[in-house]
């Protein structure tokens, strides 16, 4: 045989391989929502080693809250139909002002917020705690890590304004959810005050790129150029839609918070974003604060300068 047609042969069995490969990671990282042991919870090397501390204290929580506070289930359908669940807690002090927490990827309301709710509650706000689509009691085959989301969180909205007519907003994102709400803000709902967005990427290029290489320690390129590929066709997601031309767009004042021990999104990617911002604008980084857990490490600090903000916005 023609060593030129044996060459061939190899560059399309690497080429058909490497889609296939691209293949199997579109399902794992859009469909697949992994499941973990939360009574005996594991290290994680990209939560670090804290994070079976963490788990056990937010389920802890997530009881107490559940037992303490009366909360509404409600829900919305999204704009492709799928029905959208959350947990409502109404201030007994009847405030108009709502916080809408929106939770980051493979998450739940809960699990990412059951430690703010009290303080929300406390400093005389309503709280809801959402269900992205794809997680918890919410519906959706696959997640949109904020592409499609943005579009939920509008509906959300539109139940908070019915609820509270006159009422404002803030939008308060941790990591996907972070990017939720910055892709929210180019949007510009005009109910909306502010936004605080906790560990937030970039872009999912750029955050799958340093996850890769994170856990695997391999290159972007070939993997994510293909991911991007059957992505867009499969899906019509753009992995290239870029959390900082969102919020250069925005007239919404805006909170960035990030730890700077964050191995999993590298809290550069706040630098970024906070930079490309063109409305008011805050930046707090926490010291030693792994990905997600600021209000963990540094819990008065945190609590000070998200109501501090809050309160100005409000």
């Amino acid at each position: 045989m023609n060593v030129f047609i044996i060459i061939l042969c190899i560059m399309l069995g690497v080429i058909a391989l490497l889609f296939i490969i691209g293949l199997i990671a579109m399902y794992f990282v859009f469909f697949f929502s992994p499941k973990f042991d939360r009574e005996n919870p594991k290290p994680d090397v990209l939560m670090g080693n804290d994070f079976p501390r963490l788990v056990k204290e937010t389920d802890k929580q997530t009881a107490l809250i559940k037992r303490t506070y009366p909360h509404e289930s409600v829900s919305v359908t999204s704009d492709d139909g799928l029905k959208l669940y959350a947990d409502f807690y109404i201030n007994e002090r009847a405030s108009k002002n709502t916080i809408i927490c929106v939770h980051g990827y493979n998450s739940c309301g809960y699990h990412d917020f059951s430690r703010m709710v009290e303080p929300i509650l406390n400093n005389a706000y309503n709280c809801l705690l959402i269900d992205q689509r794809h997680y918890g009691k919410s519906e959706g085959k696959f997640t949109g890590f904020g592409l499609l989301e943005c579009r939920d969180v509008l509906k959300w909205i539109e139940l908070v304004n019915e609820r509270f007519p006159g009422g404002k907003i803030v939008l308060y994102g941790v990591s996907m959810g972070a990017a939720t709400v910055m892709q929210t803000s180019k949007l510009n709902p005009p109910s909306v005050v502010g936004i605080v967005e906790d560990c937030g990427f970039t872009s999912c290029k750029e955050e799958f790129a340093a996850t890769l290489k994170t856990t695997a320690h391999l290159p972007a390129f070939p993997l994510i150029p293909i991911l991007s590929f059957w992505s867009k066709l499969f899906l019509g997601l753009s992995l290239g839609s870029d959390s900082r031309e969102s919020v250069a767009a925005t007239g919404i004042p805006m909170l960035f918070i990030h730890g700077t021990a964050d191995t999993f999104i590298p809290y550069s990617m706040c630098e970024e974003c906070f930079k490309a911002c063109n409305s008011e604008k805050q930046i707090k980084l926490y010291a030693g604060a792994g990905h997600a857990q600021s209000h963990f490490t540094h819990p008065a600090e945190y609590e000070r300068d998200f109501f501090d903000f809050v309160i100005k916005v409000m």
